[in-house]
């Protein structure tokens, strides 16, 4: 369950890093920036927690109450790109802790959730994806998957995740 917390916060590190003030200014990325407190939070939902809009509603408020931006990030255990965000993650690596600042990352497993997201407005058509969330808990159109970055390595995964 740890190592399921730390792929969701690599990915939204990720894309909290897309949205960074270099990635906007077109300015190249420091390939090695400082070391970055860990400002973010990973939680698992497995769907015995809910309806899902239910939960990502509370799990939403919660993300505000700490000043924190809401993120859904679908995500397997025989993912390739998933494991690769996780052991960025468990690694501490500063370019996917610093794209994970500021975040709140709700982990939600692709396999066991997949047939409960008919009628929501979640579309996965690759996995790891992350997708932005609105103050009700649904995807606000910003999202980001694997497909973004090419090679599964944190100078790639990084960037794209600090854009959404």
């Amino acid at each position: 369950m740890k190592r399921t917390v730390l792929i969701t916060t690599l990915a939204l590190a990720t894309l909290v890093a897309w949205q960074s003030s270099a990635a906007r200014s077109g300015q190249a990325a420091d390939p090695a920036p400082a070391p970055v407190a860990r400002n973010f939070s990973i939680v698992l939902l497995p769907p015995s927690d809910g309806v899902l809009a239910d939960v990502l509603k509370a799990e939403v408020s919660k993300a505000k109450q700490a000043g924190l931006k809401p993120y859904a990030y679908f995500y397997a255990d025989w993912c390739g790109p998933c494991k690769a965000l996780r052991k960025s993650l468990d690694d501490s690596d500063p370019l996917m802790l610093d794209a994970f600042n500021g975040t709140y990352i709700i982990q939600l497993d692709a396999d066991t959730w997949g047939k409960k997201l008919q009628g929501t407005k979640f579309t996965v058509k690759a996995i790891p994806v992350l997708f932005e969330l609105d103050k009700n808990g649904k995807p606000t159109g910003r999202k980001i998957d694997g497909g973004a970055w090419g090679e599964d390595i944190p100078q790639n995964m990084a960037p794209p995740n600090d854009k959404t």
